[in-house]
């Protein structure tokens, strides 16, 4: 293997050289950046636009504790059951040994609302 040898200003030109082809790479980089819009990014995963997708609104009331604490306290409010909610909260913690979350929230909703239909239906309690 031999080395080339080089004098200085050999040295000096191919050092400006690979300073300006250094350059053109991050100004070919940066006109990249600047043609993508800020809406596509060009990836299907795109954060921004699945932050303003409905879906992800839907998904995110989906998943709120305190919607879903809404939805059950106005089924008991419909049903005038006022003091079950704490009683069926504490029921929750004491079954899943956690906090209620969404999911046990609207589980436990659409069984009392299942139990109070079946109620109504046995004893004839019209509305």
């Amino acid at each position: 293997m031999s080395l080339i040898q080089m004098n200085a200003e050999q040295m000096r030109r191919q050092a400006m050289k690979n300073a300006q082809d250094k350059i053109q790479q991050q100004k070919d980089y940066q006109a990249k950046v600047d043609s993508m819009s800020r809406t596509d990014v060009g990836n299907p995963y795109d954060i921004r636009s699945i932050m303003k997708s409905q879906q992800f609104k839907e998904q995110k009331n989906h998943y709120s504790v305190q919607q879903a604490e809404d939805e059950f306290e106005n089924l008991l409010q419909a049903n005038k059951l006022y003091m079950f909610k704490q009683y069926t909260f504490d029921y929750i913690k004491k079954v899943s040994g956690r906090e209620p979350d969404s999911y046990n929230i609207r589980e436990t909703g659409k069984f009392v609302s299942e139990l109070i239909n079946k109620i109504k239906e046995k004893y004839d309690i019209k509305e």
